[in-house]
């Protein structure tokens, strides 16, 4: 099984048969789903974990500003949302708070599967840019005209998590350069979280030469890799 084919659902829902439909659409699929009865509780939820798609009961209270606040939000801004039991009335309001896709109910597993299957690149394409891939290796960093090493502990297509060096300033600009399978890569990046422990996590922002063809290569083989090796543990 790939890396990136677990996709996880969020049912924001207290509806025994939207709850019915959607689980059981979502095991047709082979993700993974976590139920939350109220807008209020999906916040706190999206608001310390990401997920690929979210699924809304438009019959609950408050949940087109839900809609809004997840797209203004960022953690999941990008998520695929499915708006469920859209009144014909409030379909435009729907789709400008940002839903994707509007399902009328009553609803059924094969379309909650259909509509996974229609926006799972989408969801695939935002998941391989933050699925971080645990590494060891060795990072130069400039902020400025001060210079330091350090070690890069993860990496995605988004950034990287760093350990060791100097303490980075949070929101600063930092130039990197550091190797992999043997090409050099370059790029600058904004210092987004640091911790006491001496860690820090950049997203990138630009990357320069060959260096995201490198980059983008690395990832796919990762992927092929996880994916070949899910496949014989099946298979054994």
């Amino acid at each position: 099984m790939s890396i990136l084919s677990e996709l996880e659902f969020l049912l924001v829902s207290n509806d025994y048969d939207t709850l019915t439909a959607v689980s059981n659409g979502i095991k047709k699929f082979g993700g993974k789903l976590a139920l939350v009865p109220t807008a209020e509780e999906a916040r706190e939820y999206l608001a310390r974990r990401r997920t690929d798609g979210i699924f809304v009961d438009m019959q609950l209270p408050g949940a087109v500003g839900l809609i809004e606040s997840i797209r203004k939000g960022s953690s999941n801004a990008k998520a695929a949302i499915f708006a469920c039991g859209v009144d014909a009335k409030e379909s435009t309001i729907t789709l400008n708070a940002g839903a994707n896709f509007l399902l009328r109910k009553p609803l059924s597993a094969e379309g909650i599967a259909l509509h996974i299957t229609i926006s799972k690149e989408i969801m695939l394409r935002e998941r391989r840019r933050y699925f971080r891939h645990p590494v060891d290796l060795a990072v130069t960093l400039k902020d400025g005209g001060t210079e330091q090493h350090a070690k890069i502990v993860n990496l995605s297509e988004g950034g990287m998590a760093i350990r060791g060096g100097k303490p980075l300033k949070h929101g600063a600009v930092i130039e990197f350069a550091f190797e992999l399978t043997g090409e050099e890569l370059r790029g600058k990046g904004v210092v987004a979280w640091t911790s006491s422990e001496g860690m820090a996590g950049i997203l990138t922002q630009t990357l320069q030469g060959m260096s995201r063809g490198y980059l983008e290569t690395w990832l796919q083989s990762r992927e092929r890799l996880a994916t070949d090796r899910g496949t014989a543990s099946e298979g054994g």
